[in-house]
């Protein structure tokens, strides 16, 4: 029998020779088909798949692959539905299992869930992903030249930490509202994230720069959004197709490294990319090492509650604030700090320190329990679980209580050896968790394989659920099949990035297990988490 954990993730679970006989179908399978037994259907699966689909299915049986995966219409009681299918290899039966979603509500209205998934939910402007297309579209066209703007709000952070998100996000739809006002008829306006917007403007990137003063106008006004009126500036960076990059992603970088020669030189300023202004990079990593040196670097810590609100937990957090730079985000300088050959340096000095810090924090609450990120330059490393061991040794900290967070994708670059240096660490108490859970690989094989104890769910999903019954059906069933998934493993569930108790009422609801984000605790020092549990006490 299947067990009725995986009967409960999928509609249906279906086994099928290589002949694509059916040999076998779930109890929940048998009702979402609408018979009682498996002689009332087909012998042969492809039967139950509409005529296009079949072939090609049968095709993909044939090539007998470890695994696969295909969308496919099946003909149920005389309707025709949508459904993913997701099949696994039974080598020594000769059989393949069938795991079978019905994505039927997903594929209605495809116009609008593709406009969904190319613009931005805040500001209902062209995302990261509509933005690549345009771009790739201009170049097929041959438009030449053409220029990409780079915009990131000055004073915005402080903004967002004053008043709180909803101001800020109330700022940045009016930063919308002024840029779509100064910008040309056929300029294309996207935001990437954050307080970060591209304009893709036809012309030379000097033209670009004399048309954008009006960018820095507009932004400049006092804005009536926050109390007490907030005022705010931009640095721009612009890069022009082809001269400064023959693809997307290469004058993307150049524009953000202009962008970045605008901080530098004083904020509130456009800057063209040049050669010249390429040495910004350089500047930034003559800081990240005068940075070590003076001791600029230093943890922070987001707390982790569990579904009842109570602290139990926290992720340390590596901040950088430069007498140079000012605070710098770490989406910025980590990648800086990884092409330097620094991370290896600078993650063993995190993972000391958070150790020492679960020591203190553990007088305070005896279960207290401390993740810390491992980047993949520092689990690739032949050393990585001698170096674990002895931070934990010279803390004197219970291995048990320490979390060492993973991505997918390091997880997967060499399965061999990932799966010795888990295991070594895990026979000691050590416990793993998958970050960025749902953006990368995520495959039932290696959750099953590796021994990891929990999953975080990326907050790409998690801002999808604002609102009780606003946000995508889709998404919110995705979010379900993780934590139905990660349950019938006997895997935790941590949910990073709630800010509202929409989010919080439907993942209790759900069935998660620990919360993270703003909408319960802000990253905060050591100090001020110890401080909290002294309260919680």
């Amino acid at each position: 029998m299947t067990p009725p954990t995986i009967d409960r993730i999928f509609d249906a679970v279906v086994r099928i020779d290589t002949a694509c006989c059916l040999t076998f179908v779930s109890d929940q399978g048998l009702r979402w088909f609408g018979v009682d037994s498996l002689t009332r259907l087909p012998p042969d699966f492809t039967e139950l798949l509409h005529a296009e689909d079949a072939e090609a299915f049968r095709s993909q049986v044939a090539e007998q692959s470890e695994s696969f995966a295909c969308d496919a219409r099946i003909v149920r009681q005389g309707n025709e539905l949508w459904v993913n299918i997701r099949a696994y290899l039974l080598a020594d039966a000769r059989q393949y299992m069938l795991c079978i979603i019905d994505i039927s509500q997903w594929k209605v209205g495809d116009a609008s869930l593709r406009h969904a998934a190319e613009h931005d939910e805040l500001t209902g402007l062209p995302n990261r992903t509509y933005l690549k297309r345009a771009f790739e579209q201009l170049a097929k066209r041959g438009v030449k030249p053409f220029s990409v703007a780079l915009l990131d709000l000055d004073g915005f952070k402080k903004v967002n930490d004053t008043f709180g998100h909803p101001i800020g996000d109330a700022v940045l739809k009016e930063t919308t509202r002024r840029l779509a006002k100064v910008i040309g008829p056929n300029d294309i306006l996207a935001r990437l994230g954050g307080d970060e917007f591209v304009i893709l403007l036809e012309g030379s990137a000097a033209a670009a720069s004399s048309q954008l003063t009006n960018v820095l106008l507009a932004i400049a006004r006092p804005y009536d959004t926050a109390p007490h009126n907030a005022y705010l500036g931009v640095s721009i960076g612009v890069a022009e197709y082809p001269m400064h990059g023959e693809d997307y992603s290469t004058v993307l970088k150049n524009a953000d490294t202009a962008m970045y020669y605008s901080k530098n030189a004083g904020k509130n300023r456009v800057s063209v990319f040049t050669e010249s202004n390429e040495s910004a990079d350089f500047s930034i990593k003559a800081a990240i090492h005068k940075g070590i040196q003076e001791g600029e670097f230093y943890l922070e810590y987001q707390p982790q509650f569990d579904i009842n609100r109570k602290l139990v937990g926290a992720e340390a957090l590596m901040r950088w604030t430069s007498h140079t730079f000012g605070r710098v985000p770490p989406d910025k300088f980590i990648p800086i700090v990884e092409d330097s050959g620094l991370m290896p340096f600078l993650g063993k000095w995190a993972l000391r320190y958070a150790c020492h810090q679960l020591k203190q924090l553990r007088e305070l609450m005896p279960d207290f329990v401390m993740s810390v990120n491992v980047s993949p330059v520092q689990f690739g490393a032949d050393d990585f679980d001698a170096l674990v061991l002895e931070a934990i040794s010279e803390a004197g900290i219970d291995p048990n209580r320490l979390v060492l967070e993973i991505t997918e994708s390091t997880l997967m670059k060499s399965q061999e050896k990932t799966e010795r240096a888990l295991a070594k660490l895990r026979e000691l108490g050590i416990r793993f968790s998958i970050d960025d859970f749902g953006t990368g690989f995520s495959s039932l094989a290696y959750l099953t394989r590796l021994p990891v104890s929990s999953i975080k769910v990326d907050k790409a999903f998690i801002r999808a659920i604002e609102k009780p019954g606003k946000g995508s059906f889709a998404d919110e069933k995705l979010v379900t099949a993780m934590i139905n998934l990660a349950h019938s493993i006997d895997l935790k569930v941590v949910a990073e990035g709630v800010e509202t108790e929409g989010q919080f009422d439907f993942l209790r609801k759900s069935g998660c297990n620990l919360i993270q984000g703003y909408l319960l605790g802000k990253p905060i020092s050591g100090a001020a988490l110890a401080s909290l549990l002294k309260a919680a006490a």
